[in-house]
């Protein structure tokens, strides 16, 4: 994101990011000799840099650490003693973003060959004045100005050879270092981790954002594609991006490298150098990525092996830190998982046909050979896909769908029968590597450019049987199709490993339900649809492929409890362990379970009771109540979209809804996975309507705030940062349970059970079945207090957290401040106390700030004064 100026409230520590990024030595380095200049009033950004030995290596800190930071640094230096006597060890930790950074810069600082070969920015001693940041005035940033353009212009006068030998000194040759990646869940938490880089450390590594095409694609036609991967490659194929042609441009800027103005840099100021330059910012991250020493991407880049296939990662010797971690074992089995449909298989083979007719193809034997196995692969898969197999360990029908399962031995049969043994397995994966090779030289070579049967491998995107369609010949089959074999044979890979068969690890499932589709209003037709999967039970086969090569492995959250059952599920030793405690105040934080809503009816939020009109109503006079007395942001958590829509269903008709929007701006948490556009408009909504409240508070007639429904697992709980008056309130409904008729779920809960009672260090199935759930309420609670100066109230309208054995498993810093209140009226009036108290704090603290923001002008302008006399002397 582009530098700007983030708004603070009272003491909070974080930092303005719209500081001077030029160094202090260019700053004054030119009239140091000459005069010394008085230095204003140090605001928050200027604060010398504290430092603290950790392992032997000084690390800067803004501030004073909390006590969790100086718990983390023992665990480091814990760590670091462990790892001379193992070759890796992994940390798991329950920190957040600015303990990564320190951490991140102790990790890199204790590797010899990084800090030596490196080329980092020199970082002077914070108790030097002469290189502390100060505020310049315009004249001096002018003269600065100038002095640059004199360098520029050299440039001008230059050959083309003297130019090509100054880029090639900004691209200096490297030597291979251990890289840090720092992983998160989205993109928008990884901007975050760079804006604590950023703005909180003096700390100016190589570093480098690995994203998709998604956020990085400026090229017009490709982000109107539905798949940009896809139509990015057909382009490039075409030689018709000349965004890709400009890579260098961007990659050798003098403003992104080390000393530059964005040497810290996210998404959007890389992508917005990749419009100034006409440059492509997807190509330019990975190619910075190379020389980088820290890496942040999305943790599937890491996790998944076909994205670190494809991006190029190698994670040898590496340093791996992954934020939200909390997510990582739904992740990895999802990363462990492959399903493939009818339509693919058939679109599979129509390509694969198209190339056995191809002359080249048949006169090369090895070739033919190949294409022909991959053939017969993909065709015995559809012909079982469209049968109905009768040797199954589970049989699932209804109405509209049909479902069949292997599990253990039967998988092994069913694929012994299909012809792939781990004998047959060698053959197809040399088959394979050989289409994959064809394809990589046809790209590198552009060996047949004007030919005209889809010769670069371009898409079958319908399926054609016409007798044209079965005359057309290709070279070889698309991208996507060589996709497709990649993840259907690295699952193969993993069930039928050489160390030893995981048909246990694994589920083969076969579904046939009915597809609908609308051709008009008063005709519905359906049609069959077949799909063929492997579902991953076990995320430890995905980790342990990730870490096995790692130097060192770090995961933090703040719901990573209980971290026994974290650990059985990757089964990973994680030797050295921290629970932190929270860095706020007691007196800051309000927290109740509440029994009983209004009409003394129990709040009991089973799927059953949630679907009573009692519930719903007490539920809603609970929230016109909340509403009244917490001002500004209230986050409300339900488990489901569903029931979402059945509580404002009610309430409309209630007459609850009118009420609650009658002191609130009201918002819902769009649904669907294709909703991205729906979510940042809806934020955008949200945080408009919460600055409205801020500047027209306690005006009549205006509403406080806004209250924003979300789910539990869904985005709103995860990486939003809600700070300060964005979130008063955070409100629970029910506990989210995953959907026990999931077949996933029911399967993973069986596969737990199975291995429990096998005498194995795992949580049996209904152990894992609550540690889901509470994951999730725990993650969303932590939406509140977003640092140590931050206030809010947690409120769990469920009966369920009465009993000491549900309140054990919230998280740390919850479970000591968590009381249960039966009197629904006397909870109110509580939390109408301790509401008016923090606003009065806030009051007196924004008194005391204004007051000190004019002392401070004041003595800046005596400042300004005397530096305009050694302006003047200068001149």
């Amino acid at each position: 994101m582009r530098p700007r100026s983030r708004k603070r409230n009272n003491n909070d520590d974080q930092v303005n990011d719209k500081d001077d990024t030029t160094t202090t030595d260019q700053k004054l380095l030119p009239f140091k000799s000459i005069a010394q200049l008085r230095k204003p009033i140090k605001r928050s950004s200027e604060i010398p840099m504290k430092r603290y030995p950790m392992s032997g290596v000084n690390v800067e800190f803004p501030f004073q650490p909390s006590w969790s930071e100086f718990e983390n640094k023992r665990l480091l230096e814990e760590k670091e003693k462990l790892q001379k006597e193992r070759e890796a060890e992994l940390v798991a930790i329950t920190e957040k973003s600015r303990m990564i950074v320190k951490d991140t810069m102790l990790l890199d600082n204790n590797n010899p060959t990084t800090t030596t070969n490196s080329n980092l920015k020199r970082v002077f001693s914070s108790d030097d004045d002469d290189f502390r940041p100060i505020k310049l005035p315009a004249k001096i940033i002018k003269l600065q100005k100038e002095e640059k353009e004199k360098n520029k212009s050299l440039k001008v006068f230059m050959d083309g050879e003297e130019k090509d030998k100054m880029e090639e000194d900004l691209i200096q040759p490297f030597i291979q270092v251990s890289k840090i990646y720092v992983g998160s869940r989205t993109h928008k938490q990884l901007s975050q981790l760079v804006g604590e880089l950023k703005g909180n450390t003096r700390y100016r590594p190589k570093m480098a954002v690995l994203g998709s095409r998604d956020h990085y694609c400026i090229h017009g036609k490709v982000k109107k594609a539905a798949d940009k991967g896809e139509a990015c490659t057909q382009l490039l194929d075409d030689n018709l991006c000349t965004y890709s042609k400009n890579v260098r441009k961007m990659i050798t800027d003098t403003s992104i490298r080390q000393g530059g103005d964005q040497e810290i840099w996210d998404i959007e100021d890389l992508t917005d150098l990749g419009r100034k330059k006409k440059g492509c910012p997807y190509f330019a991250s990975r190619s910075l990525a190379e020389t980088a020493e820290i890496i942040f991407c999305p943790y599937n880049y890491l996790l998944d092996p076909m994205v670190r296939s494809s991006m190029e990662i190698d994670l040898k010797d590496s340093v791996i830190i992954l934020d939200e971690a909390h997510n990582i074992e739904d992740v990895a089995r999802s990363c462990g998982s492959f399903e493939l449909t009818e339509v693919q298989l058939k679109i599979v083979c129509i390509e694969l046909s198209q190339v056995a007719k191809h002359p080249r193809i048949e006169k090369d034997q090895i070739l033919s050979s190949a294409y022909s196995g991959l053939y017969s692969l993909a065709d015995e898969l559809l012909k079982f896909l469209q049968n109905d197999p009768k040797n199954t360990t589970i049989k699932r029908d209804t109405y509209e769908e049909h479902t069949r399962i292997w599990n253990n031995k039967d998988l092994l049969n069913q694929l012994s029968d299909l012809d792939i043994t781990q004998i047959s397995l060698k053959g197809i994966l040399s088959n394979f590597q050989v289409v994959a090779e064809q394809i990589a030289k046809l790209k590198q070579g552009k060996e047949e450019e004007n030919e005209q049967h889809d010769v670069h491998g371009n898409d079958v995107t319908t399926i054609d049987n016409s007798e044209e369609a079965k005359k057309r010949t290709r070279l070889c089959i698309s991208i996507k199709s060589l996709r497709f074999f990649e993840g259907l044979l690295m699952i193969f890979k993993f069930i039928l490993s050489e160390e030893g068969t995981r048909e246990k690890d694994y589920s083969m499932a076969l579904i046939k339900k009915v597809e609908r589709y609308n051709n008009s209003k008063a005709l519905k037709q359906s049609e069959w649809e077949y799909k063929l999967a492997f579902w991953c039970l076990n995320p430890a086969i995905i980790f342990k492929d990730m870490t096995k090569d790692t130097r060192s492995v770090v995961l933090t959250s703040g719901t990573l409890s209980p971290l026994n059952t974290f650990a059985s599920e990757l089964e990973t030793d994680f030797p050295i362990r921290l629970e932190a405690n929270h860095v706020i105040d007691r007196s800051q934080v309000w927290i109740r379970s509440i029994a009983q809503g209004p009409g003394a009816v129990k709040l009991n939020g089973t799927w059953e009771r949630a679907s009573q009109f009692q519930y719903q109503d007490s539920v809603g006079e609970s929230l016109c109540q909340i509403s009244e007395t917490i001002p500004y942001g209230i986050l409300c958590f339900v488990p489901s979209y569903n029931a979402m829509e059945k509580l404002i269903e009610r309430w409309h008709t209630t007459g609850v809804y009118d009420r609650l929007e009658s002191k609130k701006y009201i918002l819902c948490e769009p649904s669907g996975r294709n909703s991205k556009d729906l979510f940042e408009s809806l934020m955008s909504r949200y945080y408009y309507y919460i600055n409205e409240a801020e500047t027209r508070q306690n005006t009549e007639g205006h509403k406080n705030g806004a209250i924003l429904f979300a789910v539990y697992r869904g985005k709103v709980s995860e990486g939003i940062d809600f700070t300060d008056n964005n979130c008063r309130a955070v409100v629970a409904l029910g506990i989210p349970f995953p959907n026990i008729k999931d077949i996933q779920v029911e399967l993973k809960k069986d596969y737990n059970t199975k291995r429990y009672n096998n005498g194995e260090p795992v949580l049996d199935g209904g152990g894992w079945y609550r540690t889901q759930a509470y994951r999730a309420i725990n993650q969303a609670l932590g939406r509140c207090i977003r640092h140590r100066r931050d206030w809010g109230a947690v409120i769990l309208l469920e009966s369920r957290f009465s009993e000491p054995k549900n309140i054990s498993q919230l998280s740390k810093w919850v479970r000591p401040l968590c009381a249960t209140e039966l009197d629904h009226l006397i909870a109110m009036a509580d939390l109408r106390e301790f509401a008016k108290t923090r606003l009065d704090l806030d009051q007196v603290a924004k008194q005391e700030k204004l007051a000190l923001m004019i002392k401070e002008e004041e003595q800046d302008g005596d400042i300004m004064s005397d530096n305009e006399d050694i302006i003047n002397h200068l001149e």
